[in-house]
This record gives structure tokens, C-alpha cells and sequence, in this order.
């Protein structure tokens, strides 16, 4: 990036930033998630570390969130309160260590690690032992009198406890988070949406709401909790250590998680350690605070723009992120559909680096309104591949292209076509060694044969090596075919092998579902195996017979015969027969209490995981889809749902607890 991008591009970022912090911190509103504007103010941060002279005093990393309300008195801090830069890696965490070294390289860089919690910073002033003021962050210099509704707030000592170290200090201030508990939100969102009024977004900006309210008895309604995490006034403590245990002596809550460990990599492993339990924690925590245990060696370090130098905050990986569209390429897929596929500037999330998001068809494409060039917000949710859910126009230079469907098959340069009626465009030779190679990657997948050991990588050497052309082909492979690719040894082989032998012996629904054929997904496969019992029937039934089907309609029938017609996959089928043992469903025994319902997971489930909550729909008469519509009868949320959830809210779709899911089914 040159000087010039580089300025163009904060430039824009400062001005994005600022808006959204305004809206999430002043406004107590949020127009984009925590994930994603953690992610636009990391990439400023890092721009204009990488370019020092565009640093100005208004940028969003020189100064604390927001400003101070109106409708209370303002406040000035007897010091300024700060804020955290935020780390999402390994990487971000020992440059972290390394730039507080060359700043002071001798000390004690031992460390401290906490829970972030995802709460409304509060100062609390105490005169002789008695509480006399408590205030916002505001601005970081001056904030809001909120002294009133503090008072409400039954984990705040309104009187010191009486401690030796403390005689005769007349101020004392101590700093913490105002939070609500997940379970005194979800209370307040049931009572809310009994009442028709609107649901609250999430814990933080209820508790922060709670707090701006002039009546404090409707503070004192919302059962808010406090947890201090700072004593800034110095009666000795040496270290952060033995300031948490003075703090609970004085009578406040303090996390108790909280941990000295040694280095880097002691904090990592608490934050691994801290994720795995997230969900119990009864409140929001979005990361893990270090900062450098000795007070001495904190202070030398000092401040760097609105952030301390010793303290930094690890946030665990998010869901959605910000990134910029490198490029759009098409991708053929087992049918011969042609999708667009984002190439993204590499960004981490959820866990994982992510380059590529799927952009689905051209009518996603003019809905979003996405450019090659746009910087979009990309989420992605446990294993799912990744979507972009939004572009940001605003920050456009005027280089960004429009993006066009190519005239010809990327796979086979063979005329591109688009069918009536349909968003798709689709390769027109059906011969298309692009559709042959993800038709095979489909065959071997996990809900299709499950053949362990044969990924895309090893399809691919497969298909070039000529050891395969078809699905037969896999069932003729032997040990030595294996020895002699790249990637494989004697054991791997043999494993491969093993698996490619327990595939043999497959369900109905697994190998119609293998096929790959057009209009036929997962759901459509199980169902089609339960009427028709068997492959041979299946593959016997006229155009008739399959429309008349529930949830097929006339594009899957005319698929399913137009498939079964084609002599060159009747003469593939006749052989592939010879090499499975098929499991016929058994006569239907399930049960039907979800007859005629539509479901659709979000979040993780504690008791199952969701591909065994979609069986247990199946198996009672219910139906999973992919999307949220009106028709959707139920969604089912878990633990940190995505966008799905707030689709559903809009759309005004009932939404079920796992443990509500669990009592329909019984």
C-alpha cells in the first residue's frame, strides 16, 4: 500500500469508526456488530502504526469512547480513564510484549490475566469510606454523574470496609464494569416481548441504558451487578495481585478467575482455557484483559494515544469481521452452477484465517451491493464456510468494479447458460471436468459416503494421476495406488483404504444424497428414501409420481428423471450398484409430532450438536431449511447465535431455547 492509499484509507476508517462508536457508546445503539468494528478499529490501529505520520488527535485510537450526556452533570476524572487496544492473535500478543520491552527492557514483565467483561465503565469516588460520586467514562476526562442510580446497584459498598492500609487516605477511587446478567436480560426481553414492546440488542447496551436513566427506581428494577477490576488510588499495592485483594477487602466483587501467570503464552492458554466455559459464565465476556502484574513497571511504561502501554486486551475470535474484496471469480460446482466467490484480504475469524466467502448467485450480489474493492463485514459461525452479510459504501474510493457473470465456463470454456425462471447460471456440457471433480469432492463428503482420507486435495491428484474418473473408480483403488501419490504412506494408505471398505455399506438417503443430484439436498435425499424404499424404485418412478411428492414440485422431479434417463449415468449406476451393500429404511415407525413444521438452527446446542438436532426432526416428521423466511415455523437458538437470529426477530418468526426445542419432541 502506498503513502497515498494508506492516508485515503484512514482517512475513511476515522470517519466510519467514529460514526459507529458514537452510535454503539453514545447512543446506546449499534449499527454493525462488536466483531466488526473491533475489526475496523484494528485495521486503523495497525495503518497507522505502519504509518506514524498520519496520527492525529482526533483519530478513534487517540481518545476514549463518547461524550457525556446532557441529561446528567458532567464529571472530570481525577485521572483520565482508559481504554484497552485489542489483540486477536498470538502474533498481536508478543508484539504487544516486544514493543513494552524496548520501551523499559529491564523489569519484572510477569502478567496478570482477567475476564473482559463486556460491561459500562464506572468510576466510584469515596470520601472518608463513604461513596459520594459515580461516573461514566464519558470521554475518558469528563463523564456523567450517575451517582443516583449507582447507589442502586446492591454489589456497590455504599460505606468501605474498614481496612488498616487505607486509615486516614481521605479519597479513595476504585473503577470497574456495570454489567447484567444473560439470565436478568433474557427475564426483561420475555416481560418486553409479552408487553409487544421491542426486544433489547444485548446485555451491555441494556446495563449501559439502565445507567443514563433519570429515575433510579427503574435502575434499581434492572438488578445490575458491578465487578472492580482497578484501585486507583495508591495506598501501597505493589502489584494488580494485591490490588484485587485489597479491593475485595474494602468490599467490592472482584472476578475471581482472574490469575498472575508468567508470559505470553501463559495467557493464551488461560484464554483457551476461559472460551471452552464461556457459555456458563452467567455474564458477557468478549476476551481476556493481560496486563503486566507489577504497578511499578505499569506505570513506567506509561500511555500511548487512549490506551495504556502494560495492559492490553485478548479478544477471543469473533464471528464477524471487516475486510476488503480483492477480487470476484467464478467457481463451477457438482451441477454445473456457477457461483461467485469473494477473494478476500486474508482476516481472521472465529478462530481461523479466512480468504474466500461465498458470494451465492448474481441476485445476492445487487442485493448486497458488492463491489470488487468493497470493504465488507464477513461472518462466519463454527465450521460454516463464511458469507459477506454487508458492504460499507461509505468507505469507497471510486475505484471499486461491478462485477459480471462470464460468458463461458471458467472449467471448460463451454457456453454459459441461465435457465428460466431460475437466479443461477449453469455450464451447459455436462461432461465439464470441473463438474466431474466436485461432483466427486460431494461423493466422499461427510454426510455422503464419509470416506475418510480422500479430501479435495487427494481427489485432485486422484483425478490427474487417472486412477479415477467416476465414483466406481474409487471402490477399484488398492493400497498401492496410494503408496505411490504424494501425501500418502504405508499407514495413511491402509487407513484410506480401510475407510473406502466401511463406505461400501451405505443408507439410502446417503447414497441419494451422494449422487449429487440437481434440486436434491440432505432433507429431499431422507425423504426419497422413505417413500420409495429402495434405489430401484426410486430410480423406476415417473415424472408424476416424484411431483406429487411433498417438497419436491416439478424442477427436482424433472431433475431426478432427466438424471436416471441419461444412459452414461444409468451404465455408472448399473456398476456402482455391484460395489454397495445398500441399507434400506426400514418400515416407518417414526414419529410425526413435528409434521408439517419447518426448523432452523443457530448458535451452538449444549446437549447435542446440530446435525443431531436435525435428525431428530427428521426422524419426528419435521423439516430443516438453510434460510430465514416468513414460512419458517420455529428457529432454534444456541449459544452466540449469527445474523440469523436477528432475521428471525425482524421477521417476526418464533424463536425456541434448546430446552423448548426438547419439550416439543416430547
Amino acid at each position: 500500500m502506498t503513502k497515498d492509499e494508506a492516508k485515503r484509507r484512514i482517512l475513511k476508517l476515522k470517519k466510519e469508526v467514529q460514526h459507529q462508536r458514537y452510535v454503539y457508546h453514545v447512543l446506546d445503539s449499534q449499527e454493525i456488530s462488536e466483531a466488526a468494528l473491533d475489526s475496523l478499529k484494528k485495521e486503523l490501529f495497525d495503518l497507522e502504526q505502519q504509518f506514524p505520520e498520519f496520527i492525529t488527535v482526533d483519530s478513534p485510537t487517540q481518545r476514549v469512547a463518547g461524550q457525556a450526556s446532557n441529561a446528567f452533570e458532567k464529571v472530570e476524572h481525577s485521572s483520565r480513564m482508559l481504554s484497552l487496544n485489542d489483540a486477536f492473535s498470538e502474533d498481536d500478543m508478543n508484539a504487544w510484549m516486544e514493543r513494552m520491552k524496548r520501551v523499559e527492557p529491564r523489569g519484572d514483565y510477569s502478567l496478570y490475566a482477567e475476564p473482559k467483561i463486556d460491561g459500562l465503565a464506572i468510576a466510584l469516588i469515596y470520601e472518608n469510606g463513604v461513596l459520594t460520586v459515580g461516573a461514566t467514562r464519558g470521554n475518558g476526562f469528563v463523564g456523567e454523574n450517575v451517582t443516583a442510580n449507582i447507589k442502586t446497584i446492591e454489589s456497590i459498598p455504599l460505606r468501605l470496609q474498614d481496612v488498616p492500609v487505607v486509615e486516614g487516605v481521605e479519597t479513595i477511587e476504585v473503577r470497574g464494569e456495570v454489567y447484567m446478567t444473560k439470565k436478568t436480560f433474557e427475564k426483561i426481553n420475555k416481560e418486553r416481548d409479552k408487553s409487544g414492546e421491542a426486544l433489547y440488542m444485548n446485555p451491555r447496551n441494556t446495563a449501559a441504558g439502565s445507567i443514563r436513566q433519570l429515575d433510579p427506581q427503574l435502575v434499581a428494577d434492572r438488578d445490575l451487578r458491578f465487578l472492580a477490576y482497578t484501585l486507583v488510588t495508591d495506598v501501597g499495592q505493589k502489584s494488580h495481585a494485591e490490588e484485587r485483594e485489597l479491593l475485595q477487602q474494602l468490599g467490592f466483587v472482584i472476578d475471581m478467575a482472574g490469575a498472575e501467570v508468567n508470559d505470553v503464552a501463559a495467557v493464551l492458554a488461560y484464554a483457551d482455557a476461559l472460551e471452552k466455559k464461556r457459555d456458563a459464565i452467567p455474564f458477557q465476556i468478549d476476551g481476556v484483559v493481560a496486563r503486566i502484574n507489577s504497578n511499578k513497571l505499569y506505570t513506567r511504561l506509561g500511555v500511548v494515544g487512549k490506551a495504556p502501554r502494560g495492559a492490553i486486551a485478548y479478544k477471543f475470535p469473533a464471528e464477524q469481521a471487516t475486510t476488503v474484496i480483492e477480487d470476484i471469480q467464478v467457481q463451477i460446482g457438482r451441477t454445473g452452477a456457477l457461483t461467485p466467490v469473494a477473494h478476500l484480504r486474508p482476516v481472521q475469524v472465529a478462530g481461523s484465517m479466512v480468504q474466500r466467502a461465498t458470494l451465492h448467485n448474481m441476485d445476492e450480489i445487487d442485493r448486497l451491493d458488492v463491489r470488487i474493492g468493497d470493504t465488507v463485514i464477513i461472518e462466519k459461525a463454527g465450521d460454516i464456510i463464511p458469507d459477506i452479510i454487508q458492504s460499507l459504501p461509505k468507505l469507497r474510493t471510486g475505484k471499486e468494479k461491478k462485477f459480471k457473470m462470464p460468458l463461458t465456463c471458467p472449467a471448460c470454456d463451454s457456453p454459459v447458460v441461465q435457465k428460466e425462471g431460475e437466479v443461477a447460471y449453469y455450464c451447459s456440457n455436462k461432461n465439464c471436468f470441473g463438474q466431474q471433480k466436485e461432483g466427486l469432492y460431494h461423493f466422499v463428503s461427510k454426510k455422503a459416503f464419509d470416506i475418510d482420507g480422500l479430501g479435495p486435495k487427494i481427489v485432485d491428484q486422484l483425478l490427474d494421476t487417472g486412477l479415477i474418473m467416476s465414483p466406481v473408480d474409487i471402490f477399484h483403488l488398492t493400497c498401492e495406488d496410494l503408496e505411490a501419490l504424494e501425501r500418502f504412506a504405508e499407514t495413511s494408505a491402509k487407513n484410506t483404504i480401510t475407510s473406502i471398505e466401511k463406505s461400501r455399506t451405505v443408507a439410502l438417503n446417503r447414497l441419494i444424497f451422494g449422487l449429487g443430484i440437481r434440486h436434491v439436498g440432505e432433507q429431499t435425499a431422507v425423504m426419497l428414501a422413505e417413500t420409495f424404499g429402495s434405489f430401484d424404485a426410486l430410480r423406476s418412478a415417473d415424472f408424476k409420481q416424484l411431483e406429487a411428492l411433498h417438497d419436491v414440485g416439478p424442477a427436482a422431479a424433472e431433475s431426478l428423471v432427466s438424471y436416471f434417463a441419461d444412459s452414461q449415468i444409468g451404465a455408472m449406476l448399473d456398476a456402482l450398484m455391484k460395489e454397495l451393500k445398500v441399507q434400506n429404511p426400514e418400515a416407518s415407525t417414526r414419529s410425526h409430532t413435528l409434521d408439517g413444521k419447518t426448523f432452523l438452527f443457530t448458535g451452538s446446542l449444549e446437549a447435542m450438536t446440530r446435525d443431531d438436532a436435525k435428525v431428530l426432526v427428521r426422524e419426528n416428521g419435521g423439516k430443516v431449511v438453510s434460510t430465514v423466511t416468513k414460512k419458517l415455523d420455529y428457529l432454534v437458538v444456541g449459544a452466540e447465535p449469527g445474523s440469523k437470529a436477528a432475521k428471525a426477530e425482524e421477521l417476526e418468526v418464533p424463536q425456541l431455547t434448546e430446552e423448548a426445542f426438547l419439550r416439543l419432541l416430547k
